[in-house]
């Protein structure tokens, strides 16, 4: 039994008996191939004209599947988080009522909240539920592209939605393996899948020929509904245009940069060799060039003037390789999109604010600057459990320590820092830096004492009724006497923090 064969029964065990243990094994099986492989895109046309029973359900169910997967991949979601995505959108098919799927002891939280209808406070799952659907019911020629998404890019929504069109590398509005005629030339192609706006197609009996039509191109294109043969399926299963693997939406650690930086900066390297692995990652030599075109003592017509090696020695060695930890970060954490992302960087956001207002207040010297500190103190919290499983922050009931991990009521666990200790010592950060982000070296002195109560601030500008241990109450009075705060200055800092920080959305 061949694999198209394969997924195709299982989906049909699914019309039967709706098990969700089944469904998200089907989704992983899916997803695992789909990683190294593109013949999953032709399992909808393979149930729709070669399975003999149930095959329009059948062909549906693994459309939205497949469709999930590729706009997760897309759209740079988690494993779990395209996995369940994929999930919900087989489950709405199957019965749309989140009632139903808990009674089937569906207890998985983010799951049941995409099965949920669309509100203004909708989590971002249950959007790209509906953009699933819509673009599902038109690749099934069920309903016209323009009827499908009209609705959702001009109503109550739309805001949100075109969010998603925006980041829409391609769009296939036909099933990859559909049949074309062309009635001019008499010719038949088949969909081999789409690069942007053209679609790539190639004539049955020349796969290895392939050729792109344009929008305009494609209606001189009708769709032809003679099935492919069982051996056409299968050949073009195994073309090589169908082995192309997903683009990893997690960005590697930069090893040759961080080797060429250190060696310079122990002069025992060349600056070139540096210039040369930044200039191949772009968003790391646009954020050296907006470190000095942003900056007050330089004229932007200069600075704009100036190459990637001027800019990089204006800034200075040390300088501008926390610029480029800063950007890599940024750019790392985009990549792997989790369920509470926005969230997630919304407190970052505030607590980078706090870090700098505590340091200009007190006088004391941050030993990296605060957009760096904060990612790199939050850094572990893109992997932690509750956030990737999770549609809604979870609410702290008790805190014990003032560390990140407080913000989802963790207890303080070492393991939970091992992510950020990593990335100070690749990029090289000072000895103060790796001091604050370790338990372990945990120090009571005037830079601890603001690091903890930014922390607090933070944690508790969201929830500022949270129960605190007697040894957090202790660390934060003594944290105020260090930095001579007292309760009023606190308020203060912390309301003009969320103002400045915008922490809170006005929606």
């Amino acid at each position: 039994m061949n694999k198209l064969t394969e997924c195709c029964e299982k989906a049909g065990n699914l019309l039967k008996q709706h098990d969700i243990r089944q469904l998200y094994r089907l989704v992983q099986f899916i997803d695992e191939e789909y990683q190294q492989n593109r013949w999953p895109e032709l399992l909808p046309i393979y149930a729709e004209q070669q399975y003999p029973e149930d095959n329009h359900a059948i062909s549906e169910i693994l459309a939205v599947c497949v469709n999930a997967l590729k706009c997760g991949y897309q759209w740079s979601l988690h494993t779990h988080y395209r996995r369940i995505l994929a999930a919900a959108c087989i489950s709405a098919k199957l019965n749309p009522d989140p009632g139903y799927w808990k009674q089937r002891q569906l207890r998985q939280s983010l799951w049941l909240s995409a099965l949920e209808t669309l509100t203004l406070s909708s989590p971002d799952i249950v959007v790209f539920r509906y953009w699933v659907e819509a673009l599902t019911q038109v690749q099934l020629k069920r309903i016209e592209p323009s009827l499908a998404f009209f609705p959702l890019l001009n109503g109550d929504f739309r805001y949100r939605f075109w969010a998603l069109l925006t980041q829409q590398d391609t769009f296939s509005v036909r099933l990859t393996g559909q049949k074309f005629s062309n009635e001019q030339n008499k010719q038949t192609a088949v969909l081999l899948g789409f690069e942007g706006k053209h679609a790539v197609v190639a004539l049955i009996h020349k796969l290895d020929s392939p050729f792109y039509l344009s929008p305009e191109e494609s209606g001189n294109w009708q769709i032809n509904n003679r099935a492919l043969t069982n051996e056409q399926l299968n050949t073009l299963s195994s073309h090589r245009l169908m082995k192309q693997e997903q683009q990893s939406s997690v960005q590697q650690t930069p090893r040759s940069l961080l080797k060429a930086i250190n060696r310079y900066a122990n002069a025992n390297g060349a600056l070139n060799a540096v210039i040369q692995q930044v200039n191949q990652l772009p968003f790391l030599a646009n954020s050296l060039h907006a470190a000095v075109q942003q900056s007050e003592r330089i004229g932007y017509s200069e600075a704009s003037r100036m190459d990637l090696k001027q800019a990089y020695l204006w800034l200075g060695s040390k300088r501008a390789s926390v610029i480029l930890a800063t950007a890599f970060l940024q750019h790392q954490f985009s990549l792997n999109t989790i369920p509470l992302h926005k969230n997630l960087m919304q407190k970052l956001g505030l607590l980078t604010t706090l870090l700098q207002r505590l340091s200009d207040t007190t006088s004391i010297n941050l030993p990296t600057p605060a957009p760096l500190l904060a990612l790199l103190s939050g850094s572990d919290l893109f992997r932690h459990p509750e956030l990737i499983k999770s549609a809604k922050w979870p609410r702290p009931k008790y805190v014990e320590h003032c560390y990140s991990t407080s913000w989802v009521g963790s207890a303080l666990d070492i393991s939970d820092f091992r992510r950020s200790k990593q990335l100070v010592k690749r990029w090289q950060l000072p000895p103060a830096t790796e001091r604050l982000l370790d338990p372990d070296k945990e120090e009571n002195d005037e830079l601890s004492a603001l690091f903890f109560l930014s922390h607090y601030l933070t944690l508790s500008t969201y929830y500022p009724d949270v129960s605190l241990s007697s040894s957090v109450k202790s660390l934060l009075k003594s944290s105020c006497q260090q930095l001579k705060i007292d309760a009023d200055q606190l308020t203060k800092i912390k309301t003009k923090a969320a103002f400045d920080s915008h922490c809170y959305s006005p929606l």
